[in-house]
């Protein structure tokens, strides 16, 4: 196995603007929604990669424990956040209600805080994964594998149509996958065959599915994140806008309700992407200053 490749400025850039995607899917509430598949997509198989990568660099040992309580504290502060906000702001008379849905625990108080709790579950594929998959052969292997899961996930995911977070988890477990296997796969000198298994995998979704818009995204993440990988970038600002992608997405739902208030439900769906952004961006420029909040965003 080739040693793995170093750090790119691009991948950051791509951070950045797939957290900018999500941002948008949920400013334009489509029912229909392909972009944000496809930014979460992106970010999924970003965070499998950098997560082998890390895995790699360090021999072949990778402490789960450590990077879940990063994520931990995070969770936990956000959600406490997000129930103040909703118990602020909502006219529901069951606000008061702790529990209605035993799923929410793997959630929190805002349904976009599903995805810390998921990569904390996920991160336990990456020592096997890496231990395992050691060879082309087993990466092959590997492969056919995940594109014979995830049909059937896929599958489930759009017919039942499971509660939360069981919907965004069917998805995300094999994209995420998928980037571990990129990661595996580069070293190897095998970066297409991950692409040909994407491309599988979205063709069983689009049948599966009854052509659903999203299922192409499961291909065109892999693509894209092959794309950014290969563009030569180098500046300062590149690392600090991947630094705040993870902020930026943790405050976005606070800051769409400070535009709906202000700007009212007819605001141009444009201008709230923008300005609902552009908030989150600067409030975590700000609370990033504070050690405090450095570990929270």
């Amino acid at each position: 196995m080739n040693k793995t490749s170093s750090h790119r400025q691009s991948v950051d850039l791509a951070r950045f603007l797939a957290c900018f995607g999500i941002v948008a899917a949920h400013a334009y509430a489509l029912e229909d929604d392909w972009v944000g598949h496809l930014s979460l997509g992106l970010f999924l198989v970003l965070t499998g990669f950098l997560a082998m990568q890390s895995f790699q660099r360090s021999g072949g040992t990778y402490n789960f424990r450590s990077r879940a309580e990063r994520l931990l504290l995070p969770w936990l502060f956000w959600s406490a956040f997000f129930r103040l906000v909703d118990l602020k702001v909502s006219d529901s008379p069951d606000k008061w209600r702790l529990l209605t849905d035993p799923w929410t625990l793997f959630v929190g108080s805002a349904i976009h805080l599903w995805f810390l709790p998921f990569v904390m579950l996920a991160m336990l594929l990456v020592k096997p994964v890496g231990r395992a998959v050691t060879t082309p052969g087993r990466l092959a292997a590997a492969l056919i594998a995940l594109v014979v899961l995830s049909v059937p996930m896929f599958w489930a995911m759009y017919v039942y149509m499971p509660p939360v977070p069981l919907t965004q988890w069917l998805y995300s477990l094999p994209v995420y996958a998928m980037g571990l296997l990129v990661g595996v796969a580069h070293p190897m000198g095998r970066s297409v065959w991950p692409m040909i298994a994407g491309a599988v995998m979205a063709v069983g979704a689009y049948l599966v599915t009854e052509a659903a818009p999203w299922a192409w995204t499961i291909f065109a993440a892999v693509l894209l994140f092959e794309a950014f990988w290969r563009v030569p970038m180098q500046h300062k600002w590149l690392p600090k806008l991947g630094q705040l992608a993870f902020g930026i997405y943790l405050l976005h739902p606070f800051f769409m309700l400070v535009t709906y208030k202000f700007a009212g439900p007819e605001v141009d769906r444009l201008v709230a992407t923008l300005t609902t952004f552009g908030m989150s961006w600067v409030a975590t420029v700000i609370l990033r200053r504070i050690p405090f909040f450095l570990r929270l965003t």
